[in-house]
């Protein structure tokens, strides 16, 4: 009885034993997902004519609240910001993808639209036009730039535009390939 008893108690541990490493895995394999760097964590610079400001501001975009980490205020010209992505001494790998969020508020109705261009190592990539209340995002790969640009141009030369407001910019490194797990050897 004592001895059956043992043995349950020690598949039962083995068992819990084995869930647990198991659920461990899986907690250790969640860890290396690495997360998002914000594109202002690079060396950026301004540009163009019209103010660039990093600033968390809460705006209404569409009637949704977004929480804006920079923007670019064209005026009747234009503003952007440039930044070095993969510095030439960094050790570490470079990014993947640029996600971008972007809209105009809510209350800037009167604003003539304005053109998102983003360029990657000085070559235009992507172009979009917001208006007020209206959002957009973008998906970049950006895996072999060095350089990032956002431009924001007014579509109006005779009229002022509006803010956009960023509410994502986020860069994002390549998901590291799972270990290999080493193959029990036969005796």
């Amino acid at each position: 009885m004592q001895t059956t008893q043992l043995i349950s108690s020690v598949l039962t541990g083995a068992l819990l034993l084995s869930s647990l490493l198991s659920f461990g895995g899986k907690i250790a394999q969640a860890q290396r997902v690495p997360r998002p760097v914000s594109l202002l964590n690079t060396k950026c610079v301004n540009g163009g004519l019209g103010s660039v400001n990093k600033q968390d501001l809460d705006v209404s975009i569409g009637r949704a609240v977004y929480t804006s980490r920079f923007y670019l205020g064209p005026g009747n010209r234009s503003a952007s910001i440039t930044c070095n992505i993969r510095p030439e001494k960094s050790t570490k790998p470079g990014f993947q993808t640029l996600n971008l969020g972007f809209g105009m508020r809510d209350n800037d109705t009167r604003s003539p639209s304005v053109d998102v261009r983003v360029y990657l190592d000085g070559n235009p990539v992507q172009t979009r036009a917001v208006g007020p209340t209206q959002q957009a995002s973008l998906t970049l790969d950006v895996n072999n730039a060095s350089n990032v640009a956002i431009e924001a141009v007014c579509s109006s030369p005779s009229q002022y535009c509006d803010r956009v407001y960023f509410f994502n910019a986020g860069l994002e490194r390549p998901i590291p390939p799972a270990p290999i797990a080493p193959t029990p050897t036969k005796k």
